[in-house]
């Protein structure tokens, strides 16, 4: 999609939010850039031919934590407020803002996650400090509609996760897993020596990703209607998953692969060709569109950072 001339861009993406979104045989994408804004680009996927539509109209940000949905929109956190922009246009509308209640008016939102159907959100809200690092006191679900529901952190409160059908929201804290019915606010925990996930992604009422207990280290599956937990496969380095439209990339050190959810196998599709310095900025956070059809990462394979694309069999 890059190359030299889109200066310098940076790898801050993530697996479960998606960077791409496909309309017939064109596809819409971004990638952050050092200066602080975003570059978006359109490819369409027949000719290659590639279209920069260039950093939008007074967006800043890496792009961390920015995700397209099912109908083109991309979501992003700004402050307090969960934004939602057309990036062909530039409007945008607020979804909820939490600065709207007192006990918030010193704080913002930050790693954000939205059901397919855009109705139900979650996100951790962090307290601003003047000092160290923004202090994580809680996470936020909310269901459009109705009242917005808050719970406060208990010990190290890492992110959330709510389900692409909205039906459950995932908690990771204390190397735990909480996870709460969005239906009636009941919730059972998941201890990290049961099995808890760390790096994850969700699927309408499941969640796919990597448990380290009890030994070996495994992607696992777990089925939150009906308690049913399948192992896919075993690893002691697994990467990242994404979950989109009932398919599963995993992102390892060295393929984006497809993963059968019914544990049967893993079908390599391409060497991703990152060179990795261990750091953050070196691991590839393979994601999929709304869609499932397009894989987005960032490699350096090229000797500097390039967004690509791949067109998934």
């Amino acid at each position: 999609m890059t190359d030299a001339s889109d200066g310098e861009l940076l790898n801050r993406g993530y697996s479960y939010w998606s960077q791409a979104f496909v309309q017939g045989d064109d596809v819409l994408c971004f990638v952050g850039h050092r200066d602080g804004a975003p570059r978006f680009f359109r490819v369409n996927l027949r000719s290659r031919s590639v279209e920069r539509l260039g950093p939008l109209l007074g967006l800043l940000g890496t792009g961390e934590g920015m995700y397209f949905g099912a109908d083109g929109w991309v979501s992003r956190t700004v402050g307090p407020r969960l934004v939602r922009m057309n990036p062909l246009t530039s409007e945008s509308r607020v979804v909820f803002d939490i600065s709207e209640c007192a006990d918030y008016q010193n704080h913002r939102i930050w790693q954000a996650h939205s059901s397919d159907d855009r109705l139900t959100h979650s996100a951790t809200i962090q307290e601003i400090m003047d000092v160290g690092p923004y202090l994580n006191i809680g996470t936020i679900a909310v269901r459009l509609g109705q009242q917005s529901v808050f719970f406060p952190a208990h010990g190290s409160l890492d992110e959330s996760q709510i389900t692409s059908d909205g039906a459950f929201l995932v908690i990771k804290e204390n190397e735990d897993n909480v996870i709460i019915d969005m239906s009636d606010g009941s919730s059972a925990r998941i201890t990290d020596a049961n099995g808890a996930f760390g790096h994850s992604d969700c699927g309408p009422s499941f969640i796919i990703g990597e448990t380290d207990k009890p030994d070996p280290g495994r992607c696992a599956m777990l089925d939150f209607r009906t308690g049913e937990r399948r192992d896919l496969f075993f690893t002691t380095r697994m990467g990242h998953v994404s979950v989109r439209a009932g398919r599963c990339l995993l992102s390892d050190e060295t393929h984006l692969s497809l993963v059968v959810l019914d544990g049967s196998g893993i079908t390599p599709i391409l060497a991703h060709g990152m060179i990795s310095d261990g750091t953050y900025d070196t691991q590839v956070f393979g994601n999929l569109d709304p869609a499932g059809r397009v894989a987005a990462y960032v490699s350096n394979a090229a000797g500097r950072f390039d967004l690509y694309l791949a067109e998934l069999p």
